[in-house]
C-alpha cells in the first residue's frame, strides 16, 4: 500500500523495528535516535542515513506497521468465499497478525499519538486497495452488510480482536479457539442486515 515511500532496506527496517521495541519496553517518551540505535546495534549516523530525524523515524515506522498489516491480510483474504468466511478469514488474519506482533499491541496506544497514524486511519477508511474495504462495499452491494460507514462497521466488529489482543496481552492469558470462533460469530452479527 505505501511501498513506494518505505525503506526497503534490511538496516533501515532493523532501525523501525528497535525503535519499535523500545517503544513497547519503555515508552515513546523514551525514544531517542541515540537509544534506538543502541537497540537496533547501529551508530547514530545510520540512522540519519535512512531518516532525517526522530520524527521521520516514526512517521516510516507507521507506514511500515501499516504495510505489514495490509499485506499480511490480503495475502489472507479470499473474496471468493461466502461472506461470513470472508470475514473470519479478515479476523483471523488480524489476530494472528498481531499475535506475531505483540509491540503493535503493545504500542497502539502509544501509536495513536502520532499525527501520522491519525492520517494513515483517515486514507484507510475508504481505501478500495484494503481488503476490509473491498468486503465491506461488496457485501453492502448484495445486501447482506448494514449500509453504515465502513468506519462504523470496523468499530462494532474488527476493532474487537484489538481490544481482546491488548486485554490478553495485559492479563497475560490466553483466549480459546472456542471463545475466539464465538466472537466471531458474534461480531459478525453486529454487521450484517
Amino acid at each position: 500500500m505505501f511501498d513506494d515511500v518505505l525503506p526497503h532496506n534490511d538496516v533501515a527496517i532493523r532501525i523501525l523495528r528497535a525503535a519499535d521495541s523500545l517503544m513497547a519496553r519503555k515508552g515513546i517518551q523514551y525514544l531517542s535516535t541515540h537509544k534506538i540505535a543502541k537497540e537496533a546495534g547501529v551508530s547514530v549516523g545510520t540512522i540519519y542515513l535512512y531518516f532525517k530525524d526522530k520524527e521521520e523515524l516514526l512517521n516510516q515506522l507507521v507506514r511500515h506497521l501499516f504495510n505489514e498489516f495490509h499485506h499480511f491480510v490480503k495475502t489472507h483474504y479470499d473474496p471468493t468465499l461466502a461472506f461470513f468466511e470472508q470475514y473470519r478469514q479478515l479476523w483471523l488474519a488480524t489476530w494472528e497478525f498481531m499475535q506475531s506482533n505483540p509491540n503493535v499491541v503493545a504500542n497502539m496506544h502509544q501509536y495513536e499519538s502520532l499525527p501520522t497514524f491519525q492520517t494513515m486511519i483517515l486514507s484507510c477508511i475508504d481505501n478500495q486497495e484494503l481488503a476490509w474495504c473491498q468486503f465491506i462495499e461488496n457485501g453492502k452491494r448484495e445486501g447482506v452488510i448494514a449500509p453504515l460507514p465502513s468506519y462504523v462497521l470496523m468499530a462494532m466488529s474488527m476493532k474487537v480482536t484489538w481490544e481482546l489482543m491488548y486485554m490478553q496481552l495485559l492479563r497475560k492469558e490466553t483466549l480459546s479457539d472456542a471463545v475466539i470462533e464465538e466472537v466471531i460469530v458474534r461480531t459478525w452479527k453486529t454487521i450484517m442486515v
